[in-house]
């Protein structure tokens, strides 16, 4: 499979991580999910802020390749984690992206976490801070994220609101749901999840049936606490 970084001719070292970066992303994703569908992967620089996914491309702002300062402590590497992870996350297993935008945006969201963990475990950060606590602090708990995981776009009025709600308190859900059923069941659901789904638009109740099959752990307190209306 070939994977390409498309980025301006003075940005030559943040693209090449970009490349570095998406191409770690992508073995990862394939060992723990599926198999990547398709014979390539194009990753482009683009004048407009944030992350745009599409299948077999995503698009990465102008201003991440600015900010990189040569460490993968930044929006360059886990926004190209996260836009990769969308491959699958509504690539390979679609979903209603305006009426449960959680079921890509807070899987993709916790797969930088995935990521980090994997890729980045031995990484030294010049504190005794690891790059997984640097990423949750970083990436979700500065921002003190409240809100429902399964709201709709329609339900708010700020994009932050949003992103708090359904990326970042998201992972929150995903990480305390690990953290409950065992990491064995955990990424064997997400597998099972994407199999299952491969193709299809799936939906939050996909998702909680083929879950139950994977536990035998009451969710109730939990799904209680993140979900305005929990299956």
């Amino acid at each position: 499979m070939d994977i390409h970084s498309y980025f301006f001719p003075y940005d030559t070292h943040s693209g090449q991580e970009v490349l570095n970066n998406t191409a770690d992303a992508m073995q990862l994703f394939s060992q723990l999910l599926t198999p990547y569908p398709h014979p390539s992967l194009s990753v482009v620089q683009a004048d407009f802020l944030d992350g745009m996914e599409y299948s077999g491309l995503f698009f990465l702002s102008n201003g991440f390749y600015n900010l990189y300062d040569g460490t993968p402590q930044g929006y360059l590497t886990f926004i190209a984690a996260h836009e990769t992870a969308h491959q699958w996350w509504y690539g390979v297993v679609g979903n209603d992206q305006a009426l449960e935008p959680w079921l890509d945006e807070a899987l993709c969201t916790y797969m930088e976490h995935v990521f980090y963990e994997n890729v980045y475990a031995d990484y030294s950060t010049g504190s005794s801070q690891s790059m997984l606590d640097w990423w949750w602090y970083y990436r979700i708990n500065f921002y003190n994220p409240t809100g429902w995981v399964d709201g709709t776009i329609y339900d708010y009025d700020r994009f932050l609101a949003y992103r708090d709600s359904v990326y970042l308190n998201g992972a929150n859900f995903l990480e305390e749901l690990r953290l409950l059923i065992g990491d064995e069941a955990f990424f064997a659901f997400l597998r099972d999840y994407a199999r299952q789904n491969s193709g299809r638009v799936a939906s939050s109740a996909d998702f909680f049936t083929i879950l139950d099959g994977h536990t035998d752990e009451n969710l109730d307190g939990l799904l209680g606490k993140y979900f305005q209306d929990p299956p």
